[in-house]
């Protein structure tokens, strides 16, 4: 938590920084529009876990909250020439896989299948460092579709899937180095808040005999990324 408020305290100084910058002007605030693509190392975690219905089946046990792969996203955009860019941005889908269990029952584990894609609207604020090199602050907002789905104790004992399209933030810092009036690239770190996700109810026959419980989580993403981005 603390390194996200970091992030968030960074962006929001880089931003507020006009002044400072409005002197310096790279290549890379060049206006005109350009395509991207980004390699992401990202670290996905649940949240709020333990809000997951499994009504009278004793305390809740924290199982694998969090899955890190590597994954990959395409934007599109606009840079304005003055130190500002937006665009649009589509990351591609991937499959987190989370454990939970009960104190009643401990060896019967709930296996939670969450799949993620998101599309964003993302606004960029560059402030040249060299004539080739800048840092920048970064804010996006946009959807993720969830879907969740899993089962308890073995593969039999299954939950209904379910989806759901979510508010999405991003907040975010890096750097940009130019190679050339078209080429550019990025290197930088963004915390995504992706939203609350729940499957659908369970199709097994509990120790109730109820169709009373579902698998919930709100799912975040800490992600690397290195990427390039071509004018045109």
């Amino acid at each position: 938590m603390m390194r996200v408020r970091s992030l968030v305290s960074l962006s929001v100084a880089s931003l507020c920084l006009v002044p400072a910058a409005a002197a310096l002007a790279a290549p890379a605030t060049d206006s005109g529009y350009y395509v991207a693509g980004r390699a992401v190392v990202a670290d996905h975690r649940a949240h709020e876990m333990d809000s997951s219905a499994r009504p009278g089946i004793g305390a809740f046990v924290p199982g694998q909250e969090r899955n890190r792969f590597l994954t990959g996203s395409l934007a599109v955009g606009h840079a304005y020439g003055n130190g500002w860019r937006v665009e649009g941005e589509y990351t591609l889908p991937t499959r987190d896989t989370y454990t939970s269990g009960s104190t009643a029952f401990p060896t019967s584990r709930n296996v939670h299948y969450i799949d993620t894609q998101r599309v964003m609207a993302n606004v960029y604020r560059h402030y040249a460092i060299t004539p080739d090199v800048s840092v920048y602050g970064a804010v996006g907002l946009g959807v993720s579709r969830l879907e969740s789905a899993g089962w308890q104790g073995v593969q039999a004992r299954r939950f209904n899937g379910a989806r759901q399209n979510t508010l999405t933030w991003s907040v975010g810092a890096g750097v940009s180095y130019v190679q050339s009036a078209r080429l550019a690239f990025d290197l930088g770190y963004r915390h995504v808040d992706m939203g609350q996700t729940q499957s659908g109810w369970n199709t097994f026959t509990n120790v109730r005999g109820l169709q009373d419980e579902m698998l919930r989580a709100r799912v975040s993403s800490s992600e690397f990324h290195l990427g390039a981005r071509y004018a045109f």
